[in-house]
């Protein structure tokens, strides 16, 4: 269960965005606000039900989709075509293993050679769009696919 202050921030952000808090919400933010977590939506739904958690996976699926819609989560695809999900905040980019599926995060404090910013203002100019983010994805093999 989120401690105190952790579960302010979990209602602040839901109503941030308009959201009234729910304890599903809270829950879901709490398991997918991790690094290196990516679940499926059955994923989520078993790891919440190993922390003692009673929820249904219908409840799972809907609030994974508002989640997403009021941009709390954010939904890709595996290699292997799977739904998963994310809810780490810290700026990140992925690392995917292309033969097993494996998803990494890679901190962008980590990588200071990538600047984000000049490439997403000459995007923006260059393109007339007003750009928000990014989502960026390193696609490879993982150390224990190469061997």
């Amino acid at each position: 269960m989120p401690r105190t202050k952790e579960k302010e921030s979990y209602r602040a952000r839901l109503k941030a965005v308009g959201l009234r808090h729910t304890l599903p919400r809270e829950r879901i933010l709490s398991f997918l606000d991790r690094k290196n977590v990516h679940p499926t939506p059955e994923e989520l739904y078993q790891g919440l039900k190993k922390r003692g958690y009673d929820i249904g996976l219908s409840t799972v699926y809907l609030n994974l989709h508002v989640l997403r819609e009021h941009g709390l989560i954010y939904e890709f695809k595996d290699p292997k075509g799977y739904t998963r999900y994310d809810g780490y905040n810290e700026p990140h980019v992925h690392l995917v293993c292309l033969s097993c599926g494996k998803v990494e995060d890679l901190l962008l404090k980590n990588l200071p050679e990538l600047e984000v910013s000049p490439a997403m203002q000459a995007a923006a100019e260059r393109t007339g769009w007003a750009l928000e983010g990014f989502r960026l994805e390193f696609r490879g093999k993982c150390p224990n696919c190469q061997r």
